[in-house]
């Protein structure tokens, strides 16, 4: 197992390096910090591009990283392990060919709240396990800034409609989360619907099955 840590050094603090790299070590895993600030400042010779962008500057980064982590998945025949859990699946909360791109996903069966306490169980340092959840796509860029709501929060509503099998409008009297916030969780879940499911190719009527596995 190889650990790629992809800062782009004027929007990923400092703390946020040394604890990737101190996990690392924790875990006896080879390393290697590549910052992408360069990378990201080629893109300015494209038209329109802008740096002060937040959100298509944010992805460009997230895809970048991608890139980087399959050119050594390539170069040694390994797979990309994403890190994507249910939460962030479920509400689209990734960037679609950026982080949201891999070829496993281990922690897909896992809440946000569940992967914390996962975390504990395995005795990652408490620091690391109870820092805000942060992208860092953008200068102090956080989840809870960008959502306007907590992990806490929306896991509650996610795992009542996915698990429980709960109408929205039941949610709020079992959760004790108000039906404004169920219904904008579930926003969240639609709208990035694009994001979960796979390109559907064009239907020719002659065609029973375009593409199909054999």
């Amino acid at each position: 197992m190889v650990a790629l840590i992809m800062p782009d050094t004027r929007v990923t603090p400092r703390e946020d390096v040394e604890d990737a790299v101190e996990l690392a070590k924790m875990l006896n895993i080879e390393y290697h910090v590549i910052p992408i600030d360069r990378i990201v400042d080629s893109y300015s010779v494209a038209p329109f591009f802008n740096l002060e962008e937040r959100l298509p500057t944010g992805n460009l980064r997230a895809r970048v990283r991608m890139n980087i982590l399959y050119y050594y998945a390539n170069k040694f025949n390994a797979l990309v392990a994403g890190s994507s859990d249910r939460s962030e699946i479920l509400i689209g909360y990734f960037t679609k060919y950026g982080d949201g791109a891999a070829d496993i996903y281990p922690l897909a069966c896992l809440y946000k709240t569940q992967v914390r306490a996962l975390g504990r169980f395995l005795g990652v340092p408490e620091r690391i396990v109870s820092k805000p959840s942060a992208p860092r796509l953008w200068r102090d860029h956080t989840a809870r800034s960008e959502l306007g709501l907590d992990y806490d929060v929306i896991d509650l509503v996610l795992y009542a409609i996915f698990d429980l099998g709960l109408k929205p409008e039941e949610i709020p009297a079992v959760t004790g989360v108000s039906i404004d916030v169920v219904e904008r969780v579930l926003k969240m879940h639609r709208a990035t619907r694009h994001k979960r499911v796979s390109i559907a190719p064009p239907r020719l009527p002659w065609v029973r099955e375009p593409i199909r596995e054999i």
